[in-house]
């Protein structure tokens, strides 16, 4: 096997595995009322599917980078292609940079908000929950949250820029992720119906970038 279909054959593995990742962070969120504190709400925070969810979403976003590299390194191999791996080589420094920064909200929210939940129900307090707005309005949290889902969504332009600079077919291939990514901030205030929808459009994205990579390799 050549190193380019090797390549090719990762790269393609990280987008999917970024698609089922990006997917199943909304489908396994627990969705209850956060508008009151209740015994339901304490025990979404503090459940097993809670942890798992936000895993999904800090997996989906940490394997953007290394998906978005293989697809630079194909791009890089096809001459009167130099345009296109600017813009994939910007694309992977963003999306790293975006990780790296929305991670450490993510691990707050994945954690943090569980520990305050588990304590609530085992003091029987309900207003311990009243930490949990605390925790995610730290305004450098936030601050971090906010840039780095910024850079994810340069990202997502950048690569939708490469693979229509690159010919790939079809040209627009990179532009539902890029969509996706996008809205992937604004996503966070919408309801649980929206927020799978964007969801599903985000690994359609993930996906297509994934048969562009496959596209990419020189045919057997």
């Amino acid at each position: 096997m050549s190193d380019v279909v090797r390549t090719a054959r990762w790269t393609a593995a990280g987008a999917v595995g970024a698609a089922a990742a990006f997917l199943l962070f909304p489908v396994l969120r627990p969705w209850p009322d956060e508008t009151v504190p209740t015994a339901a709400l304490a025990e979404a925070f503090a459940s097993d599917r809670w942890v798992a969810a936000h895993l999904c979403g800090i997996l989906g976003i940490g394997l953007l980078a290394p998906t978005l590299l293989g697809l630079r390194a194909l791009l890089a191999r096809h001459a009167g292609r130099s345009s296109a791996e600017g813009a994939a080589t910007a694309a992977v420094v963003t999306a790293w940079a975006g990780a790296g920064l929305s991670a450490l909200y993510f691990g707050a929210e994945t954690f943090g908000l569980r520990v305050i939940a588990r304590a609530a129900l085992r003091e029987a307090d309900l207003s311990l929950l009243d930490q949990v707005d605390v925790l995610r309005q730290q305004p450098t949290a936030v601050v971090l949250f906010g840039l780095g889902l910024l850079l994810v969504a340069a990202a997502g332009v950048l690569t939708a820029v490469a693979l229509w600079r690159a010919g790939v077919s079809p040209r627009w291939a990179g532009i539902p992720l890029a969509v996706g990514l996008v809205l992937l901030l604004p996503q966070f205030w919408a309801g649980p119906g929206v927020r799978i929808a964007h969801g599903v459009l985000v690994a359609v994205g993930m996906l297509l970038v994934a048969r562009a990579a496959v596209r990419l390799a020189p045919a057997r």
